[in-house]
Parts: structure tokens; sequence; C-alpha cells
């Protein structure tokens, strides 16, 4: 048996197929900077498919696709509900079924980060646990929550959003519609924000000399720490604080066997998972420090597509609403 997983992200979508144990088959990526409307997407999509199908060996085997996309997803329809960005044409789409008559395969599409934590409850770092949480910090807050092998998405397909969940009630409004937001402060876009403004209010950082650079990211504002700028220091100490304040949160709602962590905002720094970790140690007394175990997600480049393959191995008529 094999299954098609697909990562559509905000840069780049990546396909790669995979047999019944997560074994990576082939893959391919494009990006989607060039891709004008959604006809456009589909299009440049199928193509991608098909052409690795055409250097598949046993493409007879193939029984499905998965598919993890950004926003609010009514998995029982296919239908993009909510997606904002660069990828707002595909809004308002029926993406599952438009794609089911291309491939003439069954298709499941579900949030993106739905998707990678459900790829590591069934193939990587949550592999026969409980309840596994899973967040990304890249660009936004991404998370998602898979009990007893299924996916909680709620009555309304919502609930995974923990970025937009309120640490500061007096706080910059969110696009959500939530003062305070954790993306505004742990979030690569709202660290970004947070720059801009210092530098626009006269606050001394030789950060000014590098905001501006192609692809700014959180890589320079870790280097400048460690040449001892003290508003990059100041930076990462409030990511930190942020990250472990909404993770500490979840630990108190779910008890999860397993939290995994991934993200753009991690790449730069190996050492923020256990400073965020003696963090959360301190803010919850009444367990055990082996009793809370948080490990970064075992492969950000190839949980997107084994997310899809896992989504897949699901199968339509094991998509649960809970």
């Amino acid at each position: 048996m094999i299954f098609g997983g697909i990562d559509i992200g905000g840069t780049s979508v990546k396909v790669g197929f995979a047999d019944v144990n997560g074994k990576i088959l082939c893959s391919d990526s494009f990006y989607v900077e060039n891709i004008v409307d959604y006809n456009d997407f589909l299009k440049t999509l199928h193509n991608s498919i098909i052409s690795l199908i055409n250097n598949l060996d046993n493409k007879n085997l193939i029984l499905g696709y998965g598919v993890g996309c950004p926003g609010r997803i009514n998995v029982k329809k296919g239908k993009v509900i909510w997606c904002k960005g660069k990828l707002e044409y595909i809004e308002n789409q029926t993406l599952g079924p438009d794609l089911e008559a291309l491939l003439d395969k069954p298709v499941i599409c579900d949030n993106d980060v739905n998707s990678i934590v459900l790829g590591e409850a069934h193939f990587g770092r949550g592999k026969g646990l409980d309840i596994v949480i899973g967040l990304t910090f890249g660009t936004g807050i991404g998370g998602g929550i898979v009990i007893n092998g299924n996916i909680i998405r709620g009555e309304h397909f919502a609930a995974g959003h923990f970025g937009y969940m309120c640490h500061d009630s007096n706080g910059r409004m969110h696009e959500s519609g939530n003062a305070g937001a954790a993306e505004i402060n742990a979030s690569h876009s709202g660290v970004l924000y947070k720059v801009r403004e210092a530098i626009q209010l006269g606050v001394k950082t030789s950060l000014e000399k590098v905001i501006n650079t192609n692809n700014f990211g959180f890589n320079y504002i870790y280097e400048e720490a460690k040449k001892e700028d003290q508003f990059s220091i100041r930076l990462i100490q409030e990511l930190e604080n942020e990250m472990s304040i909404l993770i500490t949160n979840l630990i108190f709602a779910f008890d999860p066997s397993i939290i995994l962590i991934g993200g753009g905002l991690l790449n730069p720094e190996k050492e923020i998972i256990t400073r965020v970790k003696e963090k959360i140690i301190k803010r919850v007394g009444f367990l055990k420090k082996n009793e809370i175990i948080i490990e970064r997600m075992s492969s950000y480049e190839e949980d997107g597509i084994l997310g899809g393959v896992a989504l897949a191995k699901m199968g339509i008529n094991k998509v649960n609403k809970i």
C-alpha cells in the first residue's frame, strides 16, 4: 500500500509518497510565489503529483492522498473555510473534491499542523502515546491535538489554534480579533513587528543594521544576542517566556503524554527547548520533571508529507469530528 502526502505552505508545497510504515519513497516541492489563482494552483499541484507518479514503482498500489493546508478546514467536505495571506485564493474552495476529480483517488484535507501532529503520532516521536500535542513556531503559531490516534478538531474545526489564545488582555490587537494573542510575541511575524516598532521609537540595537536584509529571520536576533545586543537578548527572553506560558496552559488543559515543538523560530538555536522546559517545570509544580516530556519534532521537512500520509492511511471513514 502506498499513500500520497501533500504539505501546503505559505512559501512552498511539498508532495511525496510513502509506504504504510511511513517510509518516504519519493518527494518533490514547488514554490507558490508566482501562482496567481486557485486554478493555477491546482494545475501546478496536479502536475507535480503526476510527475512523481510517473517515476514511482508500483503506482497501482496508491490508495489515496492526505493534504495538510493552513487555515480552518471542513474535513467532512474537504473545503477550506478560512485561509489568509499568500494562499488566500484557496479560501472557500473545495480542495479535497477538486483533487479527487483530478487524481481519481480519495483525498482527505485537514489543517496543516493537525496533519503534522498526526504524522508524529503515527510515525514519529509520538508513536504509541495516548495524548500528543504539537506546536509549530514560525510565521505564526500552529497547533494540533491527537488523542488515541485521532485528531481533535472541535465542533467548528477550529481546535488547535493555540497562537490565538490570549496572554495579555491589554495587548496589541491580533487578526483573530483576540487582543494580546500568543502569536503577537512568540511568532516570527510578531517579533519582526516588535523589532521595527522599537527601531522607529529610537531603541538602540544592532538589529537596525540588518532589519532590511533579505529574508531577515530570527537567526539574526540570535546572532546579535551572542554579541551582547541587549535588545536582542530581551526579545529572546520574551519569546521563551511566552512559549513557556502557552505550553504550561496546554499541560494544565490536556496533561499530554508528550509535547512536540517545531518551526523556523527554533532552527537557529538548539538550546531553546531546554530553556523553555526549565521555565515550564517551575510553573507546573505538581508534576514531576519526568512527567513533563517536551521534544523537538522528528523532521520538520518530512513531517508535512508524513502527516498527509497518516491522514490518507486513516481513511475517510475514520475522520471524526470530536
